[in-house]
């Protein structure tokens, strides 16, 4: 009995450590997006953002209207300008322009207010990402002790399973409340009551360049699969590890300190059944 519970334990800091690989996981992910502008270029093909732009931008209410005569690769120009706003990078937002196909500057690119939105997101992604850093520096940590100690790594259906039912609760809660409404109350709960962050086409250069935010969605499919494919990667990486594969793999099954024991047991077995054959 002492003995099973101690192997019970022993299991627990690999689990700890496979949470902390999914923060980890997200914010690499993130990281690599991020320098691909999170191929936008591919979603303003896939979304039809080009004549998206081309039916709202005649209907701006601020005087933007001329941002329909500008081009493709302006709008990637722009996009990118917001990624690397919202990662603390590149020129204050405030100072964004747009161009028409000679390059010549029409007009300012943002209003007040959706400047301070995505001074809200930067704020936002800088303490997600100092959190995600933090949580690396535990799970390298962890990935120490179990190196050290020699403690098992949970086996990959385990870790298989955790990942179902993760993406399974998501889905539910997709599916139950809708994609919108779960957008939008994430919005509320995260941001100031009194910061707009909704945006209508006709107001927001932003939000049409964008097509927000079904953009938001197709960002989120994939930095999810970019984050399962990192995950996948740590995950072998540290079975690869010279004792963690063994800890694993035993963790399987029956415990492996049971089974180191049982060549003992039996050897002490056979001696007794002899020192009684003597004493006959």
């Amino acid at each position: 009995m002492a003995i099973s519970s101690h192997s019970q334990m022993d299991r627990v800091p690999g689990w700890l450590l496979m949470g902390c690989l999914l923060p980890v996981a997200l914010l690499l992910a993130w990281l690599l997006l991020a320098r691909l502008d999170f191929l936008y270029p591919v979603w303003y093909q896939v979304l039809s953002i080009e004549e998206h732009i081309a039916q709202y931008a005649p209907q701006n209410r601020h005087g933007r209207e001329d941002f329909v005569e500008t081009t493709p690769a302006e709008h990637r120009r722009l996009f990118g300008l917001i990624v690397a706003s919202i990662q603390g990078q590149g020129k204050p937002l405030e100072e964004a322009v747009y161009h028409d196909a000679q390059g010549r500057e029409l007009g300012k690119f943002l209003r007040a207010e959706e400047v301070g939105h995505l001074n809200d997101v930067q704020r936002l992604v800088g303490v997600l990402t100092t959190t995600g850093w933090g949580l690396t520096a535990a799970a390298l940590v962890l990935s120490l002790g179990l190196w050290w100690w020699r403690l098992p790594l949970p086996p990959p259906a385990g870790v298989a399973v955790m990942w179902l039912a993760l993406l399974g609760a998501a889905a539910i809660v997709l599916w139950w409340q809708g994609p919108l409404e779960v957008f939008d109350r994430l919005h509320e709960w995260v941001f100031p009551p009194d910061h707009p962050w909704f945006f209508y086409y006709q107001d927001s250069l932003m939000t049409t360049t964008m097509k927000a935010p079904q953009i938001f969605a197709a960002i989120a499919a994939l930095w999810t699969l970019v984050a399962l494919i990192f995950y996948g990667v740590l995950y072998a990486g540290l079975r690869n590890i010279p004792g963690a594969a063994a800890g694993a793999a035993s963790s399987g099954g029956e415990d492996g300190s049971t089974k180191a024991r049982r060549p003992a047991k039996g050897r002490r077995q056979k001696k007794k059944g002899k020192s009684r054959g003597g004493r006959a």
